[in-house]
């Protein structure tokens, strides 16, 4: 807390910066790492199932990808095919939206709090110099390290959120796109024409 009260005060809206993304980061590692995908043994049984008795395949989707079994009750349902192709499309978007949620809060965070910091200092510097210029005769040189070394708090402060909040963000995403694929690659093989 001492180090929040001698930053100055910009170390608050830092402070729950950090928190909101500490909070943005345990939530998207929840929802990333419960989320599953069909495995091999799935998707062959989805693939068995197409145009016939889908029942065996929506209980084992149920059983080992919960998250999928509105997406392969879209494919298991008999229709034309273009209507089936329109409703996977829109089900795969949906699950990447979901999963893609406060993400960009993320960004914003890795963004704005470098920026908040960099304000932080160059207002901690301001008055600094301001004090300096209000003394008369010898330089205090204590006086200008403290003003320095509170002002830098700020930066400090900022890049330790940013540096794991960009991170992070650029992580998600390379989950988020591995999600996005692996659905299309799920959605196209089960619509295709059987053999």
């Amino acid at each position: 807390m001492s180090w929040i009260d001698q930053g100055g005060p910009l170390m608050w809206p830092l402070l729950a910066l950090s928190v909101a993304t500490v909070a943005i980061l345990f939530d998207r590692a929840v929802a990333f790492s419960t989320f599953r995908l069909a495995d091999a043994e799935t998707e062959r049984m989805l693939l068995a199932a197409r145009g016939g008795d889908g029942e065996a395949a929506r209980v084992r989707v149920a059983q080992q990808a919960p998250e999928l079994l509105p997406f392969a009750e879209i494919l298991l349902t008999p229709g034309p095919a273009e209507s089936r192709e329109r409703a996977a499309a829109v089900a795969v978007e949906e699950t990447v939206r979901r999963l893609d949620s406060r993400l960009g809060l993320l960004a914003i965070a890795g963004r704005v709090a470098p920026l908040l910091g960099l304000l932080g200092t160059v207002l901690g510097m301001i008055q600094t110099f301001s004090r300096l210029a209000e003394t008369e005769g010898a330089l205090d040189m204590t006086m200008l390290a403290d003003g320095i070394w509170q002002a830098l708090l700020t930066t400090a402060a900022g890049l330790v959120i940013a540096i794991p909040a960009v991170a992070a963000h650029q992580a998600f995403l390379r989950r988020e796109e591995g999600v996005a694929f692996a659905l299309s690659r799920l959605a196209n093989l089960m619509l295709a024409e059987k053999p």
